[in-house]
């Protein structure tokens, strides 16, 4: 029957899970479950399988405290020392580095990095606002979405396969102090005149 949970359907969602060639995933060490038929079979066969350890608790509710503290070391280390895929390294490796490059969790469509058109420092723009820059952190219909000034490059900031980042200043030596992706910018063009700003802040 459909919907009902057995062994070879957890090792069937176990496999696709952790086999999908679009997604590889590390295979676990430690597998948490109860005494439930349904994990045993087909599911206990898969998972030995990939060498991992099976913990079962004495029922649903309950499990072997005793335990508890040396699963939990274990998973720390696990996750501590395993390759992930978007660093290529492990966490504990990755923190004794200087610089860490990561891959996109998604896939970018179009030039990411070193190949993508930079803007100038000379170009104009304006930046999408955030939601914590409007009154009550709340943006209400009559509330600009783009920023009331106009601003030049201060700063940007190119890494291989990573967004290009970008920093502002305006003609008084101010900007905002986080950084805008260039989805976030606004160029205006030369010959466009923008309105005074006491119109745009009232």
């Amino acid at each position: 029957m459909q919907g009902i949970l057995t062994s070879s359907t957890i090792a069937k969602c176990l496999e696709k899970i952790y086999d999908n060639p679009k997604n590889p995933l590390i295979w676990l060490k430690v597998f948490l479950s109860d005494k439930g038929s349904e994990f045993k079979g087909e599911c206990e066969k898969l998972l030995r399988k990939h060498g991992v350890r099976i913990q079962k608790a004495k029922s649903k509710k309950t499990m072997e405290l005793d335990d508890l503290p040396g699963i939990i070391d274990s998973i720390v280390e696990d996750l501590n020392n395993s390759v992930t895929c978007l660093l290529g390294i492990s966490p504990a490796e990755a923190i004794k580095k200087k610089n860490v490059f990561a891959k996109p969790s998604k896939p970018r469509k179009g030039p990411i990095g070193f190949d993508v058109k930079r803007l100038f420092f000379d170009d104009s723009v304006i930046y999408l606002l955030d939601p914590s820059e409007y009154e009550g952190e709340r943006r209400r219909a009559t509330d600009m979405n783009w920023s009331s000034k106009i601003y030049n490059i201060r700063e940007s900031l190119v890494q291989k396969n990573q967004l290009v980042l970008y920093w502002l200043i305006d003609d008084e030596g101010n900007g905002p102090e986080r950084s805008f992706v260039r989805e976030e910018l606004q160029v205006i063009p030369p010959n466009v005149e923008y309105p005074p700003q006491w119109v745009l802040a009232n």
